[in-house]
């Protein structure tokens, strides 16, 4: 292996499958915080998947939604609220365990606060093989049809943007971050915006990217990644497909491999559905529970 390999890469080229602890080991501790990615390190995952936005101050912090209504016991979009505002939130606070873990039990979780970036580098320096693997995903709502997004997607209300609206400099701060921490072996980036993967590559054209997809995603978001990042790798190139598992068979998994381009799914809860999807192919496994799934 070349010591600059970036490990996701390495995996595919190994055939060797991956566990990613979707934001953290998320069925068994409030998702996207400290403890739920310290538990997926204790549980022997591969890796973690997490959320990264921009704070209303410019700070990186680590969150799913738009909004902190659906995890936190605040109200309002991410981007409107400053950083100090942000940490006072509890992000434990609409926590719901999905199951009991295989060893141990679920602690009480008074109160956990929104994690930055960097906070969650730092534990994975200190905590994590040295090959643990971060998927940073961007968070940005779909882009129109010409590469821009309409505001509504990020609240309630809103009108459409101009194509550079939604180009806020997250890109650049995630790269900082990586250099910083020293992380471009340990990271994929990935997103559902076309427009994030392309400004990423541009800043970092040798970190691997992941283009997200679902089943209501815009059909020309596709359209938009091939004329974006037609390579397998480099400033215009995505090395990765990320599409909800449910999209997937053998057929698509071989052809994406048959570019040189390698398949993370999400979220894959059932032991023996991931087994069967690696069996296709799929390098990475995106799981509520990595203490269940071992490949």
């Amino acid at each position: 292996m070349g010591t600059d390999t970036n490990y996701v890469i390495q995996a595919f080229l190994d055939k060797r499958p991956l566990v990613y602890g979707h934001r953290g080991s998320r069925a068994y501790a409030p998702m996207n915080t400290i403890p739920a990615f310290e538990l997926a390190i204790q549980q022997g995952a591969d890796g973690i998947e997490l959320d990264v936005q921009l704070s209303a101050d410019r700070e990186l912090v680590i969150i799913h939604d738009f909004t902190v209504d659906g995890t936190t016991d605040g109200t309002g979009a991410v981007r409107d609220l400053l950083f100090a505002e942000l940490r006072e939130l509890n992000a434990a606070a609409r926590f719901s365990p999905m199951a009991e873990p295989l060893q141990g039990h679920i602690p009480h979780y008074p109160f956990i606060m929104i994690p930055t970036l960097e906070e969650v580098f730092s534990l994975v320096k200190d905590r994590a093989p040295a090959d643990f693997i971060v998927n940073v995903e961007i968070k940005a709502p779909y882009c129109t049809a010409s590469g821009g997004f309409a505001d509504s997607d990020f609240t309630n209300g809103g009108t459409a943007n101009s194509d550079a609206a939604d180009n806020n400099g997250i890109e650049a701060l995630v790269a900082d971050c990586i250099d910083r921490y020293d992380m471009a072996r340990n990271v994929i980036v990935s997103s559902f915006n076309p427009p994030t993967l392309k400004r990423f590559k541009e800043l970092k054209p040798s970190i691997p990217v992941g283009f997200l997809v679902e089943e209501a995603s815009p059909p020309y978001t596709t359209t938009l990644i091939d004329q974006y990042l037609p390579d397998i790798a480099g400033k215009s190139g995505h090395e990765a497909w990320h599409p909800r598992y449910s999209m997937v068979n053998p057929e698509l998994v071989a052809a994406e491999r048959n570019r040189g381009r390698l398949t993370q799914v999400w979220t894959v809860n059932d032991p023996q559905l991931a087994r069967d999807l690696v069996s296709w192919g799929v390098t990475g496994i995106i799981t509520d529970m990595p203490d269940r799934i071992k490949i």
